[in-house]
This record gives C-alpha cells, sequence and structure tokens, in this order.
C-alpha cells in the first residue's frame, strides 16, 4: 500500500493512491510443501527407537549435531 505518513501507519486509499499517480501493484505469494509418505515418518521413529533414541525428542538432531530452532 502507499502513504504518505513518514512512519508508514496511515494509508492512502486507492483512489488518492491514483489521483497522486502512484502506480497500482499486486503482490502474489505462493507456498510449495513436499512431505514424505506416512510409513516412512514411521519407519524413521522405528529406527531411531531401535538405535536407542526416544522418537519424539530432540535426542537424534543434537547427536547429529543438526542445529536446533524455537519457534
Amino acid at each position: 500500500y502507499w502513504s504518505l505518513d513518514p512512519s508508514g501507519t496511515h494509508r492512502l486509499s486507492v483512489e488518492d493512491a491514483t489521483w497522486a499517480g502512484f502506480p497500482a501493484f499486486w503482490l502474489k505469494t505462493t507456498l510449495f510443501g513436499h512431505s514424505w509418505d506416512t510409513g516412512v515418518y514411521e519407519g524413521l521413529r522405528k529406527f531411531h527407537w531401535a538405535k536407542g533414541f526416544d522418537p519424539g525428542s530432540l535426542e537424534v538432531a543434537r547427536h547429529l549435531g543438526d542445529p536446533l530452532f524455537e519457534l
């Protein structure tokens, strides 16, 4: 959106932006995700359990030295 306010908190209406000569633009975001079949994840859980890890914990990631992220 367009704003003449230095903080950008007050939007110009589409009509005012058009009148002021600002170009119209459209933003489009597309997300794609991929995952394995659920059987693959179950197999990995069983494999980690057989190796002595708790599949519901961060033990495997820590053991492999992978970075841990918090959301």
